[in-house]
């Protein structure tokens, strides 16, 4: 298979505890879940979890070689242009992806949320929106400053085990499917600033009360 990773965390940069320990923990998870399936690595862009974080286009074709996308969820990501742009490449290239499957029946996207904050039943911002009307995500929002280690909670590690099983059967279809999934990965490029914009404008989800 021409994936170079397992998977690639998307998620907003942090300076505190909270947010640094959950992204560390949760890569190592994955990383130990993933292990027995996979021969490629977990991606993560650790640079973003240090002060004065820039962003590196480099990280474009990373997203493009890696089967699919773990998406930290807090309500800071939307705010975060660069979060968007990766999740936008993604969602472009499941559409493409999935595609080479032709008949092959699957529920299991390429794009996982992992929910760290926020409310879920409220729908009223894009990725939300996608999240909740989506098939899959896990909640996490129960880990703590008080409570900061995944691997004491079996509840936590079942969540993920589960999700590593179900990548590995998807990622089982692209054995035999007609075409290679990483073409192009070479000259990938994430979207615009400007392609984000329309992307969100044409995605806006209804105000509460509206009649659709």
């Amino acid at each position: 298979m021409p994936f170079k990773y397992s998977c690639f965390i998307s998620y907003c940069h942090g300076h505190y505890e909270l947010m640094t320990n959950f992204v560390t923990q949760i890569k190592c998870a994955f990383e130990s879940c993933l292990e027995p399936f996979f021969n490629q690595e977990v991606y993560i862009d650790e640079s973003r979890l240090k002060p004065g974080y820039h962003y590196n286009e480099g990280l474009s074709r990373a997203i493009c070689q890696s089967f699919c996308m773990i998406v930290i969820y807090t309500p800071t990501y939307e705010s975060h242009s660069y979060c968007l742009r990766e999740y936008l490449a993604m969602e472009r290239l499941e559409q493409e992806r999935l595609h080479l499957l032709e008949n092959q029946s699957t529920d299991m996207g390429m794009i996982i949320p992992i929910i760290l904050r926020g409310d879920m039943k409220d729908s009223s911002s894009i990725i939300k929106s996608k999240i909740k009307d989506g098939i899959h995500y896990c909640d996490f929002s129960k880990f703590s400053l008080s409570n900061m280690d995944i691997t004491d909670s079996s509840e936590c590690i079942n969540k993920i085990d589960h999700i590593a099983t179900e990548i590995y059967s998807m990622y089982q279809l692209f054995e035999d499917c007609n075409g290679d999934p990483c073409h192009g990965c070479n000259s990938f490029s994430l979207p615009s600033e400007d392609e984000v914009r329309l992307w969100k404008n044409n995605n806006v989800p209804p105000f509460p009360g509206r009649e659709e």
